[in-house]
C-alpha cells in the first residue's frame, strides 16, 4: 500500500474521532507503526504522545484532553466507548471544570474518573469512583462529569472552598443546575465541612463570595429599593425578594430590573412603591421577576 493510500486510510480513521487516532486502532486497520512514523516524518500526521497521532489541522485546545482519554483504551474507537460513557472513563475535577468553562482553576494535568481498577498513566491523574448516568454529560464530544458532580469532586479533592464557590456561582448564573440539585450533590460532603446539610453547605460556600441569601438580603437592604421598603414598613418583602431570586439561581440582584418590573421610578418614589405593594404584596417579588427581562426569568416562566 502506497503512502497516499495509507494517508487516506489514516485520515478516514482520524475523522471519526476529532482528527486523532492511536497506534492500536491503526494496526487493527492494517496500518503498521513504521507507516505511521513515515507519515509523521512527512508532516502529514503529528505525534502527540506514545501511541497517539493527530491530523495537524484538527489540533485545538481540547486535543490534549482527548488524547489522554483515548490513551486509556487505545484499541477502542471513541464511538464505541461513547455508547457507554459512564464506563469509558469520564473527564472530571479541574479538567471537567475547564471543559464546562467554569472558574479559572489550573488545569495542567488531565483528570479522569474511572469506575474500575485504577492503573497509573503517565501524564494523567486518575480517580476511582462510581458515577451515575445522571452525573455524566457530553461536552465537546467527551464524557464529562456534570457541573454539580464536578463541584462536589473539587470540594472533596481539597480545592480552596472560595474557588469552588466561584464555580458554583458560575453554574447558577448560567442555569447549568438549580440550587436544589447543587444542594443534593453537596449533601454527602456537608458534615465533613462542618455543615448540617447540603443546603447549609451551599449557603456557606456562596457566602464566601458574597452570593448567599444572607449576602443578597444585605445588598438589597442597602439599595435604594431596600431603603424604600424599610421606610414603607415592608421588611418581609426584602426576604421575599431574596427568596424569589435565590430560586431563580441568579448570583446577584439586579435592582434596576426590579424597579423597572414594578413600574417604579429611580430614585424610588415611596408613594409609587406603596401602590405597587398594596396591589398584591405577597406575590409582588415573583411577579416583578416574571415580568422582568428574559435573563431574569429562568424558573419563573
Amino acid at each position: 500500500m502506497g503512502v497516499i493510500d495509507v494517508a487516506t486510510q489514516v485520515s478516514g480513521l482520524a475523522a471519526r474521532q476529532w482528527g486523532l487516532l492511536t497506534t492500536a486502532q491503526a494496526q487493527a486497520e492494517g496500518i503498521t507503526r513504521l507507516q505511521l512514523a513515515r507519515l509523521a516524518d512527512a508532516g502529514l500526521i503529528e505525534r502527540l504522545g506514545r501511541g497517539i497521532y493527530a491530523i495537524p489541522a484538527a489540533v485545538d485546545e481540547h486535543t490534549p484532553l482527548r488524547a489522554a482519554w483515548l490513551s486509556l483504551k487505545p484499541a477502542e474507537l471513541a464511538e464505541v466507548r461513547l455508547a457507554d460513557p459512564v464506563s469509558s472513563g469520564v473527564i472530571s475535577h479541574t479538567s471537567a471544570a475547564n471543559l464546562h468553562d467554569l472558574g479559572d482553576l489550573l488545569d495542567d494535568e488531565p483528570e479522569i474518573t474511572v469506575s474500575g481498577r485504577k492503573q497509573s498513566r503517565r501524564g494523567i491523574r486518575l480517580h476511582r469512583s462510581a458515577l451515575n448516568t445522571n452525573e455524566v454529560t457530553i461536552v465537546e464530544g467527551l464524557p464529562a462529569t456534570s457541573p454539580t458532580r464536578t463541584v462536589a469532586d473539587l470540594l472533596r479533592d481539597g480545592h480552596d472552598p472560595s474557588h469552588v464557590a466561584e464555580i458554583i456561582g458560575d453554574v447558577l448564573q448560567r442555569d447549568l443546575a438549580s440550587r436544589h440539585d447543587m444542594a443534593v450533590a453537596l449533601e454527602p460532603l456537608a458534615r465533613r465541612n462542618g455543615q448540617p446539610s447540603g443546603g447549609a453547605l451551599l449557603e456557606y460556600l456562596l457566602d464566601l463570595v458574597g452570593l448567599s441569601s444572607t449576602a443578597l438580603a444585605s445588598d438589597l437592604a442597602a439599595s435604594d429599593l431596600g431603603k424604600a421598603l424599610i421606610d414603607a414598613g415592608k421588611l418581609s418583602i426584602i426576604s421575599n425578594i431574596t427568596e424569589a431570586f435565590s430560586e431563580t439561581g441568579l448570583p446577584n440582584l439586579d435592582m434596576s430590573a426590579i424597579i423597572k418590573a414594578a413600574n417604579l421610578s429611580a430614585p424610588i418614589d415611596t408613594e409609587a412603591l406603596h401602590k405597587a405593594l398594596s396591589a398584591n404584596p405577597s406575590n409582588w417579588p415573583s411577579t416583578a421577576i416574571r415580568s422582568g427581562p428574559t435573563e431574569m426569568r429562568h424558573q419563573h416562566d
